[in-house]
């Protein structure tokens, strides 16, 4: 018996030792692929164009930025 896991995200044949993301190798993507489109397959189902990367990458810019309240507390807080 092969062990498999599919779902519309994934395909992992434990027996081959493959896993697939959206029908893409996971080893292509970690090797071709930034964060950023590899993120994009997942949640749209596609690779991204040039101008979906560039829309995530200022959304998640955007996103990212803390708050002045949020700069204080982590000033505060021990390194440790």
């Amino acid at each position: 018996m092969t062990d498999l896991i599919r779902s519309e995200v994934c395909h992992l044949d434990a027996e081959r030792g493959r896993l697939t993301y959206r029908g893409y190798d996971v080893v292509d993507l970690a090797e071709h692929s930034s964060f950023e489109e590899t993120a994009f397959l997942l949640v749209a189902g596609r690779l991204p164009t040039s101008a979906d990367l560039r829309a995530l990458r200022r959304e998640l810019a955007v996103r990212g930025k803390l708050s002045p309240e949020e700069r204080r507390r982590l000033a505060k807080a021990p390194a440790d």
